[in-house]
């Protein structure tokens, strides 16, 4: 859908805007059999993050017509799903067991997924769980409705198969539906850039405390003594196999805090032993105790809380007959996994419900608590005893709870604002690629040289060339400009002469210093990979095979070059072309004049000086074009000029505010925000595994009270404002900071002016840490 964002049906928006209600009713009231059946396995498995695969060796003609397909989850066989249009669901949901059953099936639990809107779906679940034994979840008509906008995924299962029931709606005089987009319903978005505007100097304290922690945490089972070390690389790899989220986040900075943490003056002492000549870190007796105490306590916490639990369900035992020892040892454990279920759902306003001590009703427990028991497998009768078991505990916890309970919750409260604020909550992740699907982006020629000088590197540290790329895949538009393309070419042309009037006769003498004083990015990238032994074959054997990657050096200097180079980025980057007459038509030629006669004075020469001025002026051009100023939506202006270029701005104040927004995006901010951020997946990984754990307690530990408060402001204050205010306030802060080019991130990329080649020499010359 990503590559789609942008495009208008007669007036209906498609793409990452939300759906509204209404028209996603319209569409299931009118949804026949097939159709929706498609829809539904395509959006409760995005939803869940689940595979069905069709039921074989139950066909019998006549009932399977007449019912339709059963599927069963990939990972759990005995899980089953089926989608019906029928009005009847309780039959329909008795005879699909009954049938599973014929054919010799075992099925722990079923979900049920209609159309249809099924009143009192809570009692019927329960009442067919114990008829049948067997865990029964419905999932109806207003589910659907309230979940269709969960994920671009969701959305784009409803533009597959439903939204073609509502086509009859675009006549004339149709009303437009809309509701308000998930990004600005949730706190999430609304707090993180509020957040993101206050820290513009780069804090790394919170994920330096981060790193440090899950550095102790895979440095556990170490033992100096016994000779037990792990390098850098195999603590990155024990945080990687349980934590994939925190990736990008950790790994640029963890052999740097292991350092760190073997110093003496680190907090209380030296936290980690570094030996030095395996280059390998061990945890020393005095840290393992320490971290051992640590454990035990949170540990002890844990098991208190569910000492608690068992404690409540017995004094209510009239209330759960039947469930004896082992049920309630189970209930306390799945409503332990429901509240960890609540952080990874909506930490947010989980979090603030719980700093306000219960003052409301949080109705989101209980769809947790039927997860929890998928999760864990609890079914039939005795799950529903036990799910009646768990939901006592968690109003207990909710409304009423022991000091134990609430340092517990606090703890994790902790943690997940921890996790929100190093931006791995998967809502910011959804939000930051719903709004790069919406960019129109002019690439400047310093990104394009960039990425190019990038070929020979390895592909992760291909830093400019992966930020592209995966802005493309997320679908945004990337534009080729006539002027970018001239001053590409140029270079490789300078570059060129420079080649042969001042390098050929000298190159096999070269050494990384002196490759590192050549005055065009493109040759010190050829320099550099000559030198490069571990290129091996790869390794251009001179300059012509090295321009050879690009274009034919034949034509380098001539029309044809050019031509060439254009069609090749094209197709590397998926770029679209627009020429100089192209631009030229978004713009006032008097403004181009006088902006280029400004931009002169920075500027080498007069070409250079109007490139910059045509390019910068498009922008706003292309957006008036586009009527952006007209569809407001939290993601702010869609059009920018991505460059590193920040000469200009000083002498383009008056036309930024002549025209309500400044122009050009900083690449850092896609870096940040794109492909140093993990996937959505990777998130929900990250904190389905942080939560049921000990970790997830320990983690709390690292979060500071007074940046936790923060965060619960900011909540209360996102929850005072309606959704069209949030909406200008969240599209007003994504704009200052794609823009912001004094903000300083905590991962960026090389200062202006300098290639990531450049580092890469660096590291090669033992000289970059």
């Amino acid at each position: 859908m990503g590559a789609n964002a942008d495009v208008e049906r007669s007036g209906w928006l498609v793409g990452t805007e939300a759906i509204s209600q209404e028209l996603v009713q319209i569409a299931l009231d009118r949804a026949e059999g097939f159709p929706f059946e498609r829809f539904a396995n395509s959006f409760y498995g995005s939803l869940i993050g689940a595979t069905f695969v069709p039921v074989g060796g139950i066909k019998d003609g006549g009932a399977d017509a007449r019912d339709g397909a059963i599927f069963a989850d990939k990972v759990r066989p005995e899980v089953y799903y089926q989608a019906s249009v029928e009005s009847d669901a309780e039959n329909k949901i008795r005879r699909t067991v009954n049938r599973l059953r014929e054919f010799g099936r075992a099925p722990k639990s079923l979900t049920y997924l209609t159309s249809r809107t099924v009143k009192h779906s809570d009692r019927v679940e329960r009442d067919l769980t114990d008829e049948l034994d067997v865990t029964i979840l419905i999932r109806d008509g207003n589910y659907i409705t309230v979940h269709l906008n969960a994920s671009s995924a969701t959305q784009a299962a409803f533009d597959d198969h439903l939204r073609h029931y509502t086509d009859y709606l675009r006549q004339i005089g149709a009303s437009r539906l809309l509701s308000p987009s998930r990004h600005v319903a949730s706190p999430a978005v609304y707090v993180f850039l509020a957040q993101e505007m206050e820290h513009r100097a780069g804090d790394e304290s919170l994920v330096n405390a981060m790193t440090d922690a899950l550095a102790l945490w895979a440095l556990e089972g170490t033992d100096p003594d016994k000779g037990i070390l792990r390098s850098a690389e195999e603590v990155m790899n024990r945080i990687d196999a349980e934590l994939p989220g925190v990736h990008t986040l950790i790994k640029p900075r963890l052999y740097r805090r292991l350092k760190v943490m073997s110093k003496k003056d680190y907090r209380d002492g030296r936290a980690v032993r570094w030996h030095k000549t395996e280059d390998s870190f061990a945890l020393p007796f005095e840290t393992r105790r320490h971290i051992a105490d640590e454990n035990s306590a949170d540990e002890a916490l844990r098991l208190n809380v569910l000492a608690g639990f068992h404690e409540r369900l017995q004094s209510i035992a009239p209330r759960v007959d039947g469930l004896g020892e082992v049920g309630i040892r189970r209930a306390g454990e799945i409503a332990l996994r429901a509240l960890g279920m609540a952080f990874e759902r909506e930490g947010l306003e989980f979090s603030s419900f719980l700093e306000d001590e219960g003052e409301h009703e949080y109705p989101t427990i209980t769809e947790c608590l039927r997860n929890a028991l998928t999760e864990e497998g609890v079914t039939g009768q005795f799950g529903q005893r036990v799910g009646d078991g768990a939901f006592q505990i968690l109003r207990g916890v909710l409304y009423k709870s022991s000091e134990t309970e609430r340092e517990y919750l606090k703890k994790l409260s902790r943690t997940y604002a921890l996790l929100f604020t190093l931006k791995t909550e998967p809502k910011l992740l959804e939000f930051f690629q719903d709004m790069t699907a919406d960019f129109r982006l002019y690439v400047g020629s310093d990104q394009i040289i960039r990425a190019l000088s990038e070929h020979y590197l390895a592909k992760p540290d291909q830093t400019t060339r992966n930020t592209l790329l995966l802005a493309v895949r997320a679908g945004a538009k990337l534009i080729l400009t006539g002027p970018a393309l001239e001053e590409v070419i140029s270079h490789f042309r300078a570059a060129d002469y420079e080649h042969q009037n001042h390098i050929r006769a000298v190159e096999d003498y070269l050494t990384y210093d002196f490759a590192s004083q050549a005055p065009h990015i493109m040759l010190r990238a050829y320099l550099y990979a000559r030198l490069n032994k571990d290129l091996g074959r790869r390794r251009p054997v001179d300059w012509t095979a090295f321009v050879r990657q690009f274009c034919d050096p034949k034509n380098l200097h001539k029309p044809h070059g050019e031509e060439e180079l254009r069609r090749y980025l094209q197709i590397l980057f998926g770029f679209d072309f627009e020429s100089k007459s192209d631009l030229e038509s978004l713009v006032n030629p008097a403004e181009v004049e006088a902006l280029t006669e400004k931009l002169s004075e920075v500027k080498k020469d007069a070409r250079l000086a109007r490139n910059d001025a045509l390019v910068a002026l498009a922008v706003y051009g292309r957006r008036n074009r586009h009527r952006e100023a007209a569809k407001s939506s939290e993601f702010g202006w869609a059009t920018w000029w991505l460059t590193s270029e920040t000469k200009i701005l000083h002498y383009t104040r008056d036309f930024v505010r002549a025209n309500n927004g400044r122009y050009a995006m900083r690449p850092e901010f896609l870096l940040n925000f794109l492909t140093l951020a993990p996937s959505a997946t990777e998130a929900r990984q990250t904190f389905a595994t942080i939560f049921p754990s000990l970790l997830g307690i320990q983690l709390g530990r690292r979060m500071n009270r007074e940046a936790f408060d923060k965060i619960m402001d900011r909540v209360a204050e996102a929850s005072q404002l309606d959704d069209a205010r949030k909406t200008v306030e969240i599209s007003k802060c994504a704009d200052i900071l794609k823009g912001d080019y004094r903000r300083q991130y905590v991962d960026r990329l090389p200062d202006s002016g300098r290639a990531q080649i450049d580092l890469e020499a660096e590291r090669l010359l033992g000289t970059a840490e």
